[in-house]
């Protein structure tokens, strides 16, 4: 009698278990690939949208009023909800500014802040 040759049923079970997990781990791999994509886009329209409102306050010629301003920026397609806070400081002269941005308006958390400082518009020439 000769033997057959070929699998057995076990050794085709294990292929397929280790071919399933391995796409498996890949599928997920792509998953998280793409919301960390997603994830740094919003994050870097919201850097440019801090940035060019920080820059156009640090350039008005009228001096920040201390308090909080909330204000709407549209930029790449979205509607980006800014929180702007000015702070007098210890130098009279001088105002701190933190522009939050955040993509939900009644957002606790931001996409991004960056924090400035303006001149008294007087001292500048």
């Amino acid at each position: 009698m000769k033997r057959a040759c070929g699998f057995t049923l076990i050794e085709v079970l294990v292929a397929m278990t280790i071919i399933a997990v391995g796409v498996s781990a890949l599928v997920g791999s792509a998953g998280s690939s793409a919301w960390r994509a997603d994830y740094l886009r919003e994050r870097e329209f919201g850097r440019w949208v801090a940035s060019n409102v920080l820059t156009e306050l640090q350039v008005l010629p009228a001096w920040p009023s201390v308090g909080t301003k909330n204000t709407e920026v549209e930029m790449g397609t979205f509607t980006w909800y800014v929180r702007t806070r000015t702070q007098a400081v210890s130098d009279p002269d001088l105002r701190r500014l933190d522009v939050e941005v955040r993509r939900q308006k009644d957002a606790d958390n931001y996409v991004y802040v960056v924090t400035g400082f303006v001149g008294n518009p007087e001292n500048r020439q």
